[in-house]
Order: C-alpha cells, then sequence, then structure tokens
C-alpha cells in the first residue's frame, strides 16, 4: 500500500530517494522479456505489487534533439495518458507493453529491507522466502550459518564455504545463481527439464516483479541448501557391469545410448539381448554367474519393468528375456547368490518400494514370489542397492532411503532370513549415488558411499557383525550424481575407483593390512562427467577399471600402482587399453 507522505516537498524527497534505490537494486538485468500475466508477490502482509504500463518514447519532431521542443513547449516531453494500475497500456498490437512496479513497492512500514535482511522485492529476498517456506530452512537469512550472503554474486561462495555443494547439476528446490549484471542473479529452481531449467524470480524481466522462465541449464551454477528433489534423470547408470564364469571367462554387459542391451562374451563376440531400443539408458543392467555356470542378466526395460535373461548349463545362448518385478527406471536391478546355487533379484520399485525374488532351486528359472524389504515406500528410487558375500556365505545388503539415510543387513547362509535393516551412521548420503560393497581379501566387507554434499568414506565391517568402522575420508570434493566402485585382487589390494566434483575419474588402492589409501595410475582418459559412474572388474591377472569415452564406447585399463615388480608381471602390470575385455 502507498504511504501518506503528506506534503509536497516530502514526497519529492522521498520519490527521489526512492529512484535512487531503484536504479541500484541487485538483480536487475535486461533480457528479452516474457512478461508474467501478473505479479505474484508471496511475502505475506507486505502489500500487492501496483504494475503501470511504462509510457511509449515520443517521436523526435524535426529539428530537435532528444525529444525537446515539442508542442507542449520548449524542453517539455510529451506526456502519454497513464491508465490505471496493473492495466495494459497503450502498446502495439500483438505485443505485451512493458511494465514495472509502482515506485512506491521499494519501501514498507519504514523500511527498505524484508524481514529476513535483503532489499524488498528484490531476487535475493524471494529466493531467500522460498527457502524458508518451501525448502524448510526456516532460520535462513542474510547471516545463515554465520556467513555474511550480501548480493545474488556472492552466494556461490557463501554457500561453498559452509560446506553445501554448488556444482552445475540442477535440482528442485535449489538455488540458481549467476554472476552476470552488476551484482548478480539468483533464483530458485521450480523444475528439471531434458537439458533445461524453469525458474522463478523476482526483479529480472520486471522490475521488482515476479515471473517464470525457462532456460538452458548452463545458465546458472546451482546451490544445493536442501533441494526439494533431485533431476529426473539421474539414476545409477554406469559404463557396464562385469562377471567371471566358472571357466574364467570374462562377460561384460551395458545399455547403449540407443537402449541396447549388450553383453559381450570371453570370445570377443557381442550379443544384443531383447528387440532394439527396449531397454533404458539410465539404470544399469546386472551380471551373475549361477553355481550351475549359468550367465544371468537383468536390466530395466524403457517400460519399467526388470526382465531377466540367463544361458544354458552346456550352451552359451541366452534365453528370451522375462519380465520379473515391476523397477525403477532410475535404480538398477541387483542380482546376488541364494543358497546353494540360486540366484537371487533385488530392484527398487517406481514407488521407492524394495522388492525381492529368487529361484525356487539351483537348477531352476521359476522365480519366486515377490518379498519386500524394509518399509514400503521409503528408498531412493534414483540410488540401487548393493550386496556383497562374507567369508561366512552371508549375503550383506545396502541401499539408501529417500531421506538420505545408509542402512545395511545380512541375510543368513540359506538365504532365508534376514536380519532387519540398521544404519551405518547418522550422516545424510547422496540419493543418486549407489553405494559400493565388496568382500575384502582379509575377510572384511569394505563400505563405500557419497555423502550429499560430496565426502567419500570407505568403511569397512569389524569381526563378529559388531557394526562397521568409522570409515577413512578420502580427500577430495565428490560427486555425489556418480556411483563409487570397489573391488579386491588376489595379491591383497582393495581398489576404488571415484569420479570428483570436476567429473574427472580417479582411482585409490589400500596395499594388504595397509592403512593410508594410495593413489592408482593409468585411469581411462575419458570426457569429464560428474553423472557417469566408472567399474573394477576383478581378472584372474588382476582389476580393470572401465569408463565410457566420448563415442560411448567402453575404455577397460589396468590400473598402476606405485611401487612394485615392473609392468610385465602379472597384477601389476597395466597402464594400457585391455581390448579383449571390451
Amino acid at each position: 500500500m502507498p504511504l501518506p507522505y503528506g506534503s509536497r516537498h516530502g514526497r519529492r524527497l522521498v520519490g527521489g530517494l526512492l529512484g535512487a534505490v531503484v536504479v541500484s537494486l541487485a538483480c536487475l538485468v535486461p533480457m528479452s522479456s516474457s512478461y508474467a500475466d501478473g505479479d505474484d508477490y508471496p511475502y505475506a502482509g507486505l502489500g500487492k505489487c501496483p504494475l503501470v504500463p511504462k509510457p511509449p518514447k515520443p517521436p523526435k519532431p524535426p529539428g530537435t534533439q532528444n525529444g525537446q521542443g515539442t508542442q507542449n513547449g520548449p524542453g517539455k516531453p510529451h506526456t502519454p495518458k497513464q491508465t490505471h494500475p496493473g492495466q495494459p497500456g497503450q502498446g502495439k498490437p500483438g505485443k505485451p507493453t512493458p511494465r514495472a512496479c509502482a515506485k512506491h513497492i521499494w519501501f514498507y512500514n519504514g523500511s527498505f529491507g524484508d524481514p529476513w535482511g535483503f532489499a524488498l522485492r528484490n531476487c535475493t529476498s524471494f529466493v531467500a522466502w522460498r527457502l524458508r517456506m518451501t525448502n524448510g530452512l526456516a532460520d535462513f537469512e542474510n547471516h545463515f550459518g554465520g556467513v555474511h550472503w550480501g548480493n545474488a554474486a556472492h552466494w556461490d561462495r557463501a554457500a561453498s564455504e559452509l560446506g553445501y555443494l554448488v556444482d552445475g547439476v540442477p535440482a528442485v528446490g535449489a538455488v540458481a545463481q549467476t554472476d552476470h549484471g552488476a551484482k548478480g542473479h539468483v533464483a530458485w529452481v521450480e523444475a528439471v527439464g531434458d537439458g533445461t531449467v524453469t525458474v522463478e524470480e523476482y526483479n529480472y524481466e520486471v522490475a521488482g516483479a515476479y515471473d517464470v522462465r525457462t532456460v538452458p541449464t548452463s545458465t546458472f551454477t546451482y546451490l544445493h541448501l536442501r533441494d526439494l528433489a533431485p533431476a529426473a534423470g539421474l539414476g545409477s547408470t554406469r559404463s557396464a557391469v562385469a562377471a567371471t564364469d566358472a571357466h574364467d571367462g570374462s562377460w561384460s554387459a551395458h545399455t547403449t545410448a540407443a537402449g541396447d542391451l549388450v553383453v559381450r562374451r570371453p570370445s570377443g563376440h557381442s550379443t544384443r539381448l531383447g528387440a532394439k531400443g527396449v531397454w533404458t539408458t539410465t539404470a544399469a543392467p546386472a551380471i551373475l554367474t549361477d553355481g550351475q555356470g549359468r550367465v544371468w542378466i537383468a536390466g530395466v526395460g524403457t517400460d519399467g519393468r526388470v526382465r531377466t535373461t540367463h544361458t544354458g548349463v552346456s550352451r552359451p545362448v541366452f534365453s528370451r528375456p522375462r519380465s520379473a518385478l515391476a523397477g525403477s527406471q532410475t535404480s538398477s536391478p541387483v542380482l546376488a547368490p541364494y543358497g546353494i546355487g540360486g540366484v537371487r533379484l533385488l530392484a527398487v520399485g517406481p514407488h521407492g518400494t524394495l522388492l525381492e525374488r529368487h529361484t525356487a532351486g539351483a537348477r531352476s528359472d521359476r522365480m519366486s514370489p515377490v518379498r519386500r524389504l524394509g518399509r514400503r515406500g521409503s528408498w531412493s528410487t534414483q540410488a540401487a542397492p548393493t550386496v556383497a558375500t562374507d567369508v561366512h556365505g552371508r549375503l550383506w545388503l545396502a541401499a539408501v532411503t529417500h531421506a538420505g539415510r545408509l542402512l545395511v543387513q545380512h541375510a543368513s547362509a540359506s538365504g532365508r532370513r534376514w536380519s532387519g535393516f540398521r544404519a551405518v551412521d547418522r550422516h545424510s548420503w547422496s540419493v543418486t549415488s549407489t553405494p559400493a560393497l565388496v568382500d575384502g581379501p582379509d575377510g572384511r566387507l569394505w563400505l563405500a558411499s557419497v555423502g550429499d554434499r560430496g565426502r567419500l568414506t570407505v568403511r569397512s565391517s569389524r569381526p563378529g557383525d559388531r557394526g562397521w568402522s568409522n570409515g577413512d575420508r578420502i580427500p577430495g570434493s565428490w560427486s555425489p550424481y556418480s556411483s563409487p566402485a570397489l573391488s579386491s585382487d588376489d595379491s591383497g589390494r582393495t581398489w576404488l575407483a571415484a569420479v570428483d566434483t570436476s567429473g574427472a575419474l580417479a582411482v585409490r588402492w589400500l596395499p594388504d593390512h595397509g592403512q593410508r589409501w594410495r593413489r592408482g595410475r593409468g585411469v581411462p582418459h575419458v570426457v569429464p562427467s560428474e553423472t557417469a559412474s566408472p567399474v573394477l572388474a576383478s581378472t584372474v591377472d588382476g582389476v580393470l577399471v572401465g569408463a565410457g569415452d566420448a563415442r560411448g564406447h567402453l575404455v577397460w585399463r589396468r590400473p598402476l600402482v606405485q611401487w612394485g615388480p615392473p609392468v610385465a608381471h602379472g597384477p601389476h602390470a597395466g597402464g594400457r587399453t585391455v581390448s579383449r575385455f571390451l
């Protein structure tokens, strides 16, 4: 509401001050406009924004400069007829009339500031309100976390200083930030599309007013203070999965960009499973060799169904893929041993329920009824479960809930009873990164996971089922959209592969009974991507690390350690492409 200023002299003085404030606003950046239909000012009790049309510029009469000397008299520019606030002006037919908020909206209750310490109707004020009311950061204000947030151009540094993730990957509820303009600009991410984001904002296309626009993802940097939901396309996809058969032959499987599921045999020949283009590209397949020597493959179709296929006992010919579970297109299925020679299938359904089935017998391919594990709807649909078998023959399962808790349980050696889920700690873990679990050469289990702010922790199990160690935090900032990988070799080393926030692939290894993780060399040279996940595969002569290149092909290399025999010696050999495994 306008304030009663009193005298004409007082109105002129206040009007001059308000004009100076409007000129110095933090977030006004000129651009081509797609004006909002009306004001949507969100601050409860702080009034509406009367929109007034901007008058068209007067024509320049012949012989005059800058519009001077018109029929209104020397030095008096022509003043067009004004319309009521919020009504359309006299624009050209078919084009919206430029509008702006009436000047008095920059001033309320004797202040130019909002209740949380930012300038009224600026972009920073609007995003602060969104974070408080929609994201649940009820204490967010200009000195949140003990840091001065200030102008929009400083918000990314303020978030980083407090340890929040700042990157180029959008999420619903994230803060979209840019340094463009005199003092930068921030907006609130309403939706994420394929290469685009839709943002809500203030004081950008209309001075002091609200608008919504859709722009390329690269327009902004994204501050993840308390996201509402990750981008829908992020999932647990890996470049490939690999397994060794009963004859020590190496099998690998991956889904192409065209939606084909391709299996590479030990002979080097490839087989496409199912029809062309029927497999989703946002969930990786799973591969396992059962007790009978059959190679099993599980993948997610474009319809969300998890389908399984396997080779025969005597012939390496795959059966026709059969539907087994309702899965999520962004969560990979898992194949694991069941009892003596059987196969267990696990997958997270589209609504966050973890489902399980297993074969009825060692030689059977018939599946048991579907069984639910954990609470219904409690699991992340963008991170897959992970499994490993310990020295006692028990199957361990680790998975991330939709709230970011990392839970672990184990099944008995017979596979029929589960221990019940327990949290490994009280930290918050990424809901778009699948944890890695592997049985180590010393009998311990190793668990690697990425936190929602980019920390990478590797921990081991304690003897006698007495929980997990506090773990080692691997130095660096790691991508919460990529899944780490773990493996072990016959020399007693434990291997770790992960992607950092720059998209670079890194490999670490831990010596037998070692206490410090060391850097591995000879990783594949691939285009950096913080949403790609690496692969570690155990072979008869060591460990291979795999990643996808710019053309979508798989590149495998045998990593080098920093000490040991020459390159030609067994598991220490490496640093070169292993084409036979592709």
